[in-house]
């Protein structure tokens, strides 16, 4: 399975939409900017992390994906669209 569909599932597992991820990732960046940070909890907090932000860019890639394919069609739609004739 690679990464790519890693996410996907876990994704429709947790739930987690780009906002909220984007979100958790602002918390877990205040958690670690602080001192109190516990080094037990440090690792499965960069590892949370690292699972947001590969979230995050798949989600972006997808949107980028989607637009560029929407682009694409209404310009092939466009191009055979007959010419307005005066």
């Amino acid at each position: 399975m690679t990464d790519e569909a890693t996410i996907e599932t876990a994704v429709d597992e947790d739930g987690i939409g780009y906002a909220e991820a984007m979100a958790e990732l602002g918390d877990i960046l205040d958690e670690l900017e602080r001192d109190d940070l516990d080094v037990d909890v440090l690792a499965e907090r960069v590892k949370r992390a690292s699972f947001l932000i590969k979230l995050c860019r798949g989600r972006i890639a997808r949107a980028r994906a989607d637009v560029e394919g929407i682009v694409t069609d209404l310009e092939a739609f466009a191009a055979a669209a007959p010419a307005d004739q005066d």
